[in-house]
């Protein structure tokens, strides 16, 4: 009864209704491997009854939400965690990353290509710290993809800090190591929409770098 009863206090902070209306973060993609790629910083602009990207900035320019994909979203409902789709095994002090979490095992519950292994939480508060898990290689076993979501505490809510991914894998006659990082940062929440037309216009204003290759 503690196990469950300690896993849904954990994974209430990562409800969407505990949030304010709107929500805006600093998203920035890198990747390394075959190629390096750094997708520039860009203002996102999210309604979170239901994770819907409402606008977004970057390069200067504001854009409405049909011109982003949406992938790398972290308030969709579908997106990597979906609490309701792991079940807790265990839990256990674990030292992670140098700190003290309690660290609950889990096992999916769902049919979907990422698996959640592991949430990390504060073993006094039971604030989430991070989740680990993999991805579905497609079932030819010759690709391994791990993957790491780290949060955060801004204002008094849990959010979604940084991904991690780490692919390897093989085939005839290739090998391949990639490993991508997508960072969530400068949170800011706003109670109507009207108050986020007003600040996508003002970042609009400051042009973040173009997306670039690495050296």
């Amino acid at each position: 009864m503690l196990l469950s009863a300690d896993y849904a206090h954990a994974v209430a902070y990562l409800d969407r209704r505990r949030l304010p209306p709107y929500v805006s973060f600093i998203e920035r993609g890198t990747a390394h491997g075959l190629e390096s790629f750094d997708d520039g910083r860009q203002r996102v602009y999210v309604r979170t009854s239901d994770g819907a990207i409402v606008s977004f900035t970057k390069a200067g320019v504001e854009r409405d939400a049909n011109s982003n994909s949406n992938d790398g979203n972290p308030f969709r409902s579908d997106w990597l965690f979906n609490p309701s789709c792991s079940t807790p095994i265990s839990e256990e002090p674990w030292r992670w990353n140098g700190i003290s979490t309690l660290r609950f095992t889990l096992r999916s519950t769902c049919s979907n290509d990422v698996a959640i292994s592991h949430l990390y939480a504060d073993p006094q508060t039971l604030e989430p710290i991070a989740i680990d898990g993999s991805v579905s290689d497609g079932g030819d076993g010759r690709m391994s993809v791990a993957l790491e979501m780290r949060y955060t505490q801004v204002d008094g809510y849990t959010v979604p800090s940084e991904v991690r991914v780490h692919a390897v894998g093989h085939g005839w006659l290739f090998w391949a190591r990639e490993r991508a990082d997508v960072t969530y940062s400068d949170y800011a929440f706003y109670g109507n929409q009207s108050v986020i037309r007003r600040q996508a216009t003002t970042a609009a204003s400051a042009s973040p770098s173009p997306p670039r290759a690495l050296r």
